[in-house]
């Protein structure tokens, strides 16, 4: 199985769709706390990760549950709402960094943190270069272009495949692939740095 063949959900489509329908046609209120629970954790880690600071990211969550609440009739296809939902929250990310001009300093990712610092475990030198290591993590995302940023947080936070970002931002394939490609070599060139800093604290 390829891996955009292993990120496609499994026996997910039919439910969301059948959920989205009876929320078009009744405003089913049963149908729309079923979608939110099944979806509030990945829509708010994704959020979480694009603003760099996890107050702010509850207000745009809820936010982006009214949007998709209110624009439930937009959703052309009720089997892709999972795409179409991540969409609806990127536009809230942009909208709220355009608006507040948002340089959140704290950790983007908390899994890279908690990756870093179990890493190292042996001495007190070896921790506080993990600690190093998971803020320089965190700020060469953030350094990243938000277009960039939130195609390489969809795809390897929120799992979403290449078609699926595609449809959740409204851009071919070959867009979100190229974005990828843009974020990926950045992120090396920012990381880089890290090496250096890593073979002095060994000495």
């Amino acid at each position: 199985m390829s891996q955009e063949a292993a990120r496609a959900p499994e026996g997910e489509a039919g439910a969301d769709g059948d959920l989205v329908i009876a929320l078009q046609k009744e405003l089913s209120t049963p149908a729309f706390e079923a979608l939110v629970r099944r979806y509030q954790r990945p829509l708010y880690g994704f959020i979480a990760r694009q603003l760099g600071d996890r107050a702010r990211a509850e207000d745009v969550f809820q936010q982006a549950v009214f949007q998709i609440y209110s624009r439930i009739n937009t959703c052309a296809r009720p089997e892709a709402f999972r795409a179409w939902a991540f969409g609806v929250a990127a536009n809230a990310c942009r909208n709220a960094e355009r608006s507040e001009r948002l340089r959140a300093v704290e950790p983007l990712t908390e899994a890279n943190a908690l990756h870093a610092l179990q890493a190292v475990q042996a001495s007190p030198e070896q921790a506080a270069v993990a600690s190093q290591t998971a803020q320089r993590i965190a700020a060469a995302l953030r350094e990243l272009p938000s277009a960039q940023r939130e195609v390489f947080v969809l795809y390897h936070y929120s799992q979403l495949s290449y078609d699926d970002i595609a449809e959740a931002l409204g851009v071919p394939t070959g867009t979100v692939k190229s974005r990828m490609n843009g974020a990926l070599s950045r992120l090396r060139t920012l990381l880089a740095e890290l090496r250096p800093e890593r073979a002095e604290v060994s000495r």
